[in-house]
């Protein structure tokens, strides 16, 4: 499992530095040219691993930002809890009440003489035919 830790991380591309710097001191005393020397696979390979370290480093700071910006909002929240909870405990302090609001009563449409029939009333001055 790789390291998650910026000490190790720092450690290891010191270590992969100085051994990139040997093998190009070791390839220059042999005669190599310095265009062969970058293309050494050996060097190559050192040169992407620091590459890796480097991102892995990056990494850890956004980390590590993003967990202190947390803490401090998570912070922030709590002292305006503790504020809001001692303005309410004060005395003298105003309170918000909800206010209930009372609906009149809906007529109800059964006593009512019946939905759709003819209202009776109007029927009396009329001649019946029985």
């Amino acid at each position: 499992m790789p390291s998650k830790t910026m000490q190790t991380r720092e450690e290891q591309k010191s270590r992969l530095l100085q051994q990139s710097e040997m093998r190009k001191k070791a390839l220059l005393e042999q005669g190599f040219e310095e265009t062969r020397i970058k293309k050494d696979p050996h060097i190559k390979h050192l040169k992407a691993r620091v590459k890796q370290i480097n991102s892995a480093i990056s990494r850890i700071n956004f980390l590590e930002d993003q967990t202190k910006k947390l803490q401090e909002r998570k912070q922030q929240k709590q002292t305006e809890a503790a504020l809001a909870r001692a303005e309410s405990i004060k005395p003298g302090a105003i309170t918000k009440k909800k206010k209930t609001e009372e609906k009149p009563p809906e007529p109800s449409k059964k006593g009512s003489g019946g939905g759709k029939g003819k209202d009776k009333s109007k029927q009396d001055g009329k001649k019946q035919k029985s």
